[in-house]
């Protein structure tokens, strides 16, 4: 009988003192050493960033099942969707700035709302070809791709 015991509370497969999270996290540990190590160490800083959000949407669903009378699972649908919304805002905002940049570049005259230094008449009076220095190459064999 006391055979039958060890075996069902006894973890399958590891030993006692090496459970399935230990192997877990010694694995994780071993994985980001190596990206660590890797030529991929950008890798690391999206696995950084989505733990870090992933905090931010298990902080909004803490106070939103604490505050109202939500179950965890709507907790969670609420904080994704806050989350979206402020992501949707900031992404909208970025366009306009973008479409804005856009106009700028095409007309070469800034909108009213964008000005917020004045500019010399010199500088408003350069063509958009005389805005960029031409650089001359420093090799004696130099024989241009593209003609002009």
């Amino acid at each position: 009988m006391a055979t039958f015991t060890i075996m069902a509370t006894s973890t399958p497969g590891l030993s006692g003192t090496l459970s399935w999270s230990t192997l877990g996290y010694m694995l994780l540990s071993v994985g980001i050493v190596a990206t660590l190590l890797s030529g991929r160490r950008y890798l690391l800083g999206y696995l950084l960033s989505g733990m870090i959000y992933w905090i931010i949407i298990e902080g909004i669903q803490s106070i939103v099942v604490n505050s109202t009378s939500m179950s965890s699972g709507y907790g969670y649908l609420t904080a994704i969707l806050l989350s979206l919304a402020v992501v949707g805002a900031y992404l909208g905002y970025r366009y306009k700035q973008f479409v804005e940049t856009l106009d700028t570049q095409k007309t070469g005259v800034e909108s009213v709302n964008r000005r917020t230094t004045p500019r010399s008449v010199a500088t408003k009076s350069r063509t958009p070809h005389e805005k960029y220095i031409e650089h001359t190459p420093i090799y004696n064999n130099y024989k241009p791709r593209f003609r002009n």
